[in-house]
């Protein structure tokens, strides 16, 4: 399979000047539009477009979607999409990766995993000297491209980081039972740091997606090049309240074929949702959300009171289902765009603090926000005894994400932070990062 090189109609130029050139990395194709991180990313270069000529450079593979890379031209002028091969999540020869990786790798896993020759060669032939105004490395794994230059761009980088992923993995470490994965993970943990800090130290910029993100990482990390945080978006047009909820379905919105939410949904069916079964015999669990792993689908084949969707065209028909959204987590990060559009849904909200952490959500306000399983089932419990009560939880998040997100609002600020460094070269700050 050769490359893929697509370019696309430009929109209509109403300012009458040309637009900035920006290379945007990121690490697949985002169609189909499932998951916050990709619906993220679509949204705001759809918007961004307007005002920048878009190159989206990024590895395909044999699963992407027919089409994907047809409506690539929704958010940007050019494609650039190379061949790639990953193994799967999984596999023997997965978890054998990981395993050598943890033992003699200098990168994390994840990263590794996208080292593509093709894309770094590309970059040296087409991003040198003054060809774009600015490159964006769209997550931590993306860095990986440029980090392997033998000469880094004349071009100012920034570094869109969608989550602390060094935090995930040392979440992921205190939570693993089994030794010899909470080893891999510790080791995953302690290279992601590093890889942090190599990416903060040869960046102009970094943008994350939160207040207490961009703390940490000026804070605790010493990283002075931290731009800002750019707010989730929801389309609170698209997504609107449910007329006739079912009174005693519970739903978790997410994408399952992610460690951390695997984790959350298994807790919550362990821990909680029998004594909610045990209240109301007539209560369900919506799992929503692609690829699920096997155990839960056979756990759904046995229980008719849980229900698994896999991939889903439209998750609304799913949501209007529910009078509650439950977010369990105990390890998270990111874009956390499942409690937004559950918020413009209207549905009242259960949440660790985990589950909205960098959000401004508020405990009784717009959900309830409680730590240990025991206070979360009589949270849920209580939400679907008074179902007024959810109500209202539901009208205060609707509120809130009417008044204060949009992807209008999310793509302005990204280009606020990132605009001044269009007319500058990006220099080295090593020297200025506390290692």
């Amino acid at each position: 399979m050769g490359s893929i090189q697509k370019t696309f109609p430009a929109p209509p130029n109403t300012s009458g000047r040309s637009r900035p050139k920006l290379l945007w990395i990121n690490c697949r194709l985002l169609h189909p539009l499932i998951g916050g991180d990709r619906l993220r990313t679509y949204h705001m270069l759809r918007l961004l477009k307007q005002d920048f000529e878009i190159t989206y450079l990024c590895p395909t593979t044999p699963d992407d979607s027919p089409d994907a890379a047809g409506k690539a031209g929704e958010y940007c002028d050019h494609l650039i999409a190379v061949p790639h091969r990953f193994s799967r999540r999984g596999s023997l020869e997965f978890v054998w990766g990981a395993l050598k990786n943890s033992l003699w790798g200098e990168l994390p896993y994840m990263a590794q995993r996208y080292v593509s020759p093709g894309i770094s060669s590309w970059i040296t032939q087409n991003a040198g000297g003054h060809s774009f105004d600015l490159i964006v490395s769209d997550y931590l794994v993306s860095w990986v491209h440029l980090k392997h230059l033998q000469t880094p761009p004349h071009t100012p980088v920034v570094a869109f980081q969608h989550n602390v992923e060094s935090l995930i993995w040392r979440r992921h470490a205190a939570a693993a039972k089994n030794p010899l994965k909470r080893w891999i993970f510790q080791r995953e943990t302690q290279l992601t740091e590093k890889m942090e800090s190599d990416c903060a130290a040869s960046v102009a910029g970094q943008v994350t997606v939160s207040p207490d993100e961009t703390q940490y990482f000026q804070g605790e990390r010493g990283m002075p090049n931290v731009l800002g945080d750019v707010p989730t978006g929801v389309d609170a047009e698209y997504f609107q309240p449910s007329a006739q909820p079912n009174p005693h379905t519970v739903a978790f919105l997410g994408s399952m074929d992610w460690e951390a939410n695997c984790q959350a949904v298994r807790t919550f069916l362990r821990e909680c949702f029998p004594a909610i079964r045990a209240e109301f015999p007539d209560a369900k669990f919506l799992i929503i959300g692609r690829n699920p792993p096997t155990d839960l689908k056979e756990l759904a084949s046995q229980d008719s009171s849980i229900v698994v969707t896999g991939t889903v065209p439209d998750v609304r028909p799913h949501l209007a289902q529910a009078s509650v959204m439950i977010l369990p987590l105990q390890v998270g990060g990111g874009t956390r765009i499942k409690v937004f559009e559950a918020l413009a849904a209207g549905l009242a909200v259960v949440s660790t603090s985990v589950g909205v952490e960098g959000l401004p959500v508020t405990h009784g306000e717009q959900a309830l926000i409680v730590d240990t399983m025991p206070a979360f089932t009589e949270a849920t419990l209580s939400l679907l005894r008074q179902p007024e009560h959810a109500r209202k939880l539901g009208q205060e998040g609707r509120r809130l994400v009417e008044e204060n997100f949009s992807w209008q609002a999310a793509s302005q600020k990204f280009k606020m932070l990132c605009e001044p460094l269009t007319r500058q070269q990006s220099q080295p700050i090593a020297a200025q990062i506390q290692r």
